[in-house]
């Protein structure tokens, strides 16, 4: 029959009984009240809820230079014998107060619960009987209790009544909670048989404490309490000995708060450690813990202020009294953890979930948190992660301690291999524990396909068993040490707001390499809600690799599921779906990496993508920079959308318009394209090729030279050994590509015959003056040969022009064109990847010496190539890094561009001031033409709106609706039927001014893929400086943001003021913006980025929400360039246009009529 309350307190109190402690494993109060409630039992043994293998740790984790937080830790010695265990200790824990009561008393200590070997605890807590109807008693006591919402019962009951309370009245309320807990799982199901049998387990042990009569002390979990005392221990019934299950290392090991912290996934955890620690000090006094929650206030202000937001004594202040008022009003002797935190979100958030409310949140993890590091006795025996790990080293025969510190070269085959695959697990999760032990090595499989094996070089240094040491707080094996990385790197992202795209991916692949099964299927969830929505092109393809790896097996970490395969196989078709939105946001990039991508994505995508992907290649084949139209056009041949021969025709029209500086840009950047998506078609379809191959051939010299440097700059892209099978193909179509040897089949000695008779005949024909001489046969007098050729009176024959443009077989060419291929090879050298190295045919022979310097270059550009060719040559060279033909360039010939001025500017940082100071002619020359250029497209559209003023002098354009309407007195027909108006009184449009002053906030991305736009930006910024009424303010932002408006006004000093590269936060270059809003209705916020965000999207979407709630204008600019052609993150952007912000591409005029429009 089930006691009630009284008389189980009767029971669990009874001074014949053991004197039991019922506790939970983290629990201030008690902890702090533990010396005193062991003084007035004087126990002669202590009996504390350990696994009995943990009993050789007690005396060093209850020394007294053991420095808390600590953890015993526990692993199986087999590989497959269950999952390790921890028991961290804090100074709040009241285990560790009671062992440490005893070490100075002492008594001695007895773990007494069931050991780790036991079968049973792998069987889990399975109850015996289905439950009864209706609510518990527990249920009952929290309904009745007051406290605060969530709290479960034993802080109703224990800790929330604690303070002010003696030792006895927490003891007693303690039991009781533990008794109405194990009443409630009683009549709910039954107790589960693991608890069961360690209860057994725990009376044997305390028999044997006490069969000397001795008194004993329990400090036993509260559930578990009741058990200790109902009835005596039956010896037949009880069990003496564990069901046996393998042997277990144990450990005693560092721990930190941050680990302690129950969001860090590590087990046996508690909310906010530090925040406990402040509460088992002040010892249950009520004085005591207000003056721990004002500290812990001012802290919190303190960090917030750290992190950019304005909080001071007057928010501690208030926080500290809406604490108090909260306590009281919940009838609590004083406020604690759950009154603090609604004080602090109440007084400090200010009803901001993202921006303000995230930095909150991280001010409170600081300080509630805490960042204590404990450590064992410096007597303790070793153990832990680097025992373990050597022993592990060891058993796989890898370099460990002694080895010597020279590396030793691994070749894995993990897939074929069970001990390469042990081997593959351990490096992967030193690796990503930081351990400075084995470093990964690049390994392509055939034909640039997935590698299925690995290579490592390993070396055992000193480093590696430091970071072993500071690496076993998160766990005792590399796998358990790899896990809590893992997952205190989740949980760190999704306090932050979430994981990034790349932070999801990287978690996936990391967890699978590493081989945790159930944190990869985490991942692999994190990644179906984060990359659909936020991830670039890229990352959408590295995902869809990754999955493919899932799906064959390839990954070593992971065994064959098929659930998981299934989940992988759904996942895929999403992000495949994703990435084909994607395509849309590569209009205007100018990155090869991109082309190369959408070739990758043609070729996954092709039977899912449908429509969709043929609707968007063919806009990106119209619409889309020169690069991605060469890209799209070579996917649509590859992929049967369009024939060979209209790719062909399309490149020979790009030869032929290429007139100008801008079109032979241009023609280098498709013939990219085109390269980079499908190298090898121009070599395997004739039909493409052969409209190329007639406009090479069919141009003069002089128009072939001037395209040449382009042709050469577009080829360029192909590997050296691609470039040799081209010139291979193109000679065969050409005819010139047959060896001498080959005969084709005639016998030598009679081709030589006839060979000898042809020459005598033209001999002959030559003597009777029957042969026509061309002007290419002119000898020019050899005394006097000419520095260049001369190409008015010489053609240069087709296979020499390819030779040219593909830059091979120099030592083919004529001696006159080998100038032509020491210059390009001067900007070009050997090229890049297969038999870039040497070693093909036709490679090395035949070129002049080199230059010895880049005035020399420079001269002989200009005489081979004309003064207008050369400077594109220079400007491609700066553009390749060659930073010494800047010099070189003259700032009055040069021809104004952009991408010149990108390219300048980019090198202009790492220059020394005396070569800057040259440059700044020519950056100034090119700024000034620029912006003047700008400035005249723009003003007109920021001088105020036009408005009808009635005047006889014109003063803008006619208003003829007004006009018409001021002038129908003087209206009169005509004899047929026409009426006509006579304009006495024409009405005029006139700019009209603007009563009040306008804000216009330039948030512009300069990180590394936007430069282009960056210089725009800055350019229109200093236009836009210039309107009357309308202030300018210039933000630049990377990871960091830097407000630049003082050089607004001069664009030069503004430009070199901007450092482009770095990652892209835009949520910060937002909030930032946000501060300089005075009166939002009068505000313009444009953001300039490609929004690929690098930080969670939470910030930015809140940023942007409290931006326009507050009414301010907002605009987004995936590009500001005179193309207006965007290159940026649909998902991102879709995401922004829903929370208020319009993205659009726009060029500088487009935008300064926005803002016109706006200020008007």
């Amino acid at each position: 029959m089930p006691l009630s309350p009284d008389e189980a307190m009767t029971a669990l109190t009874d001074p014949a009984a053991p004197y039991l402690i019922g506790v939970r494993h983290h629990a201030p109060s008690l902890a702090a009240a533990m010396p005193a409630l062991l003084d007035a039992a004087k126990p002669d043994v202590l009996l504390v809820e350990l696994p009995a293998e943990m009993q050789e740790w007690l005396p060093w984790l209850a020394h007294e230079d053991t420095q808390a937080p600590v953890a015993l830790a526990a692993a199986p010695t087999a590989r497959d014998g269950g999952g390790p265990a921890f028991y961290p200790f804090a100074d709040f824990s009241p285990e560790l107060a009671a062992a440490r009561w005893a070490a100075r008393h002492g008594v001695p200590v007895v773990a007494c619960d069931l050991p780790l070997a036991d079968r049973v605890w792998g069987e889990g807590r399975s109850a015996g009987r289905s439950g009864s109807v209706g609510p518990g008693i527990a249920e009952v006591l929290r309904a009745r209790l007051t406290g605060r919402p969530g709290d479960d019962l034993w802080d109703r009951l224990v800790e929330a009544t604690a303070p002010g309370s003696p030792p006895e009245a927490l003891r007693r309320a303690a039991l009781l909670t533990g008794w109405a807990l194990r009443e409630d799982a009683a009549a709910s199901g039954g107790v589960p048989e693991l608890d069961l049998r360690r209860e057994r387990w725990m009376r044997a042990r305390l028999a044997e404490s006490t069969a000397k009569g001795e008194r004993a002390a329990v400090v036993v979990g509260a559930f578990h309490a009741p058990a200790l005392v109902q009835g005596a221990p039956d010896p037949a019934s009880e069990v003496d000995s564990p069901t046996a299950g393998g042997s277990w290392t144990t450990s005693l090991i560092p721990y930190t708060y941050a680990l302690l912290d129950e969001r860090s996934g590590y087990p046996a955890g508690i909310r906010d450690p530090e925040w406990q620690h402040l509460v088992c000090e002040a010892a249950g006094e009520p004085a005591a813990l207000e003056e721990a929650l004002t500290r812990a206030a001012v802290r919190v202000c303190a960090e917030l202020r750290s992190l950019g937001h304005p909080s001071g004594p007057a928010d501690a202040r208030e926080i500290t009294r809406l604490a108090g008022d909260l306590a009281r009003l919940r009838g609590l002797p004083a406020a604690g953890r759950g009154e603090l935190v609604e004080a602090v979100q109440t007084v400090l958030a200010q009803g901001e979930p993202y921006g303000r409310g995230r930095a909150v949140a991280q001010a409170m993890e600081r300080v509630l948190v805490g960042t204590r590091v404990g450590r064992p006795a410096p007597g303790a025996p070793r153990s832990g992660l680097a025992p373990a790990v050597e022993a592990e080293l060891a058993e796989l025969g890898l370099p460990g301690p002694g080895a010597g510190s020279a590396a030793r070269d691994l070749r894995l085959d993990p897939l074929r291999s069970d001990l390469d695959r042990r081997r593959e697990l351990l490096l992967r999760r030193l690796t990503v524990c930081r351990v400075p032990y084995a470093e990964a090595q690049e390994v392509t499989g055939a034909g640039g396909a997935e590698a299925l094996s690995s290579r490592w070089e390993a070396r055992w240094t000193p480093a590696t068993a430091a970071m072993l040491t500071a690496a076993g707080v998160r766990g005792v094996t590399a796998a358990q040490a790899a896990e809590g990385v893992l997952r205190e790197r989740r949980r760190t992202e999704r306090d932050e707001g979430g994981s990034t795209a790349d932070q999801a991916l990287r978690g996936l692949r990391e967890s699978a390499e590493c081989g945790l099964p159930a944190l990869a299927d985490e991942r692999l969830t994190d990644v179906a809600e984060v990359l659909p929505h936020s991830g670039t092109l890229p990352e959408l393809l590295d995902a869809l690799a990754l999955l493919d790896r899932l799906r064959a097996g390839h990954i070593p970490g992971l065994a064959a599921d098929e659930e998981r395969t299934e989940r992988a196989v759904a996942v895929a078709e999403l992000l495949t779906t994703a990435a084909v939105r994607q395509v849309d946001g590569l209009t205007g990039s100018e990155d090869p990496a991109d082309a190369h991508a959408l070739l990758e994505l043609a070729h996954r995508a092709d039977l899912l993508g449908g429509i969709r992907l043929t609707d968007a290649l063919t806009r990106l084949a119209a619409e889309g920079s020169p690069l991605m139209r060469g890209a799209a056009g070579a996917v649509r041949v590859l992929l049967g959308h369009e024939a060979p021969d209209a790719l062909g025709g399309r490149i020979a029209s790009w030869v032929d318009s290429a007139t100008t500086g801008e079109s032979r840009s241009a023609l280098t950047a498709r013939l990219t394209g085109v390269l980079t998506a499908a190298g090898p078609l121009l070599e395997s379809a004739p039909a493409a090729l052969e409209p190329l191959l007639g406009r090479v051939a069919e141009l003069s010299d002089r128009a072939f030279l001037d395209r040449l440097p382009a042709l050469r700059g577009g080829f360029d892209t192909l590997s050296p050994a691609a470039r040799e099978r081209l010139l291979s193909a193109v000679e065969d179509r050409l005819g010139a590509g047959q060896a001498v040897t080959d005969t084709g089949g005639v016998d030598p000695v009679a081709l030589a015959g006839w060979t000898r008779a042809d020459l005598a005949a033209r001999a002959d024909l030559d003597r009777l003056g029957l042969l026509p001489s061309p002007r290419a046969a002119e000898t020019p007098e050899p005394e006097t040969p000419e520095p260049a050729p001369d190409l008015a009176d010489r053609q240069l024959s087709p296979a020499d022009r390819w030779r040219l443009v593909l830059g091979r077989r120099n030592d083919q060419l004529p001696r006159s064109a080998a100038g032509l291929a020491t210059a390009l090879d001067e900007l070009y050298g050997a090229g890049r990847g297969e038999g870039s190295r040497g070693g093909l045919p036709g490679s090395g022979g035949g070129r002049e010496a080199p230059y010895p310097g880049v005035r020399e270059w420079s001269e002989e550009l200009a005489a081979l190539f004309g003064p207008g060719i050369r400077e594109e040559v220079l400007a491609a060279a700066a553009a390749e890094g060659r930073t010494d033909v800047l010099a070189e360039l003259d700032p009055d010939r040069v021809r104004p561009s952009v991408d010149l001025l990108r390219t300048v500017l980019r090198h202009a940082g790492g220059l020394p001031e005396a070569r800057l100071a040259a440059l700044r002619p020519l950056v100034r020359r090119l700024v000034d033409a620029l912006t003047r250029e700008l400035a005249t497209r723009l003003r007109p559209a920021l001088h105020g709106t036009a408005l009808p003023r009635p005047s006889r002098r014109p003063g803008g354009g006619l208003d003829l609706p007004r006009t018409l309407r001021a002038n129908l007195a003087t209206a009169r027909r005509e004899p047929d039927g026409r009426v006509v108006v006579i304009p006495e009184r024409p009405v005029f449009r006139t700019r009209a001014k603007r009563a009040a002053d306008w804000r216009l906030i330039l948030v512009t991305d300069v990180s590394g893929s936007m430069e282009a736009s960056t210089v725009w930006a800055a350019l229109t910024a200093s236009v836009l400086a210039g309107v009357p009424t309308l202030s300018t303010h210039f933000l630049a932002f990377s990871t960091e943001v830097i407000d630049l408006t003082g050089h607004v006004e001069d664009p030069l000093s503004l430009l070199l003021e901007v450092s482009v590269g770095g990652g892209t936060h835009i949520a910060a270059g937002l909030r930032h913006a946000r501060e300089l809003v005075t009166v939002p209705s009068r505000t313009l916020v444009v953001v300039v980025s490609d929004f690929e965000e690098g930080y969670p999207l939470g910030g930015l979407l809140g940023e942007v929400r409290a931006l326009v709630g507050a009414g301010c204008h907002v605009l987004g600019c995936a590009s500001l360039d005179d193309a207006g052609r965007p290159r940026y993150s649909t998902g991102v952007a879709g995401q922004l246009v829903a929370a208020g912000m319009p993205v659009a591409a726009l060029s500088p005029l487009e935008l300064a009529r926005w803002v016109g429009e706006k200020i008007a």
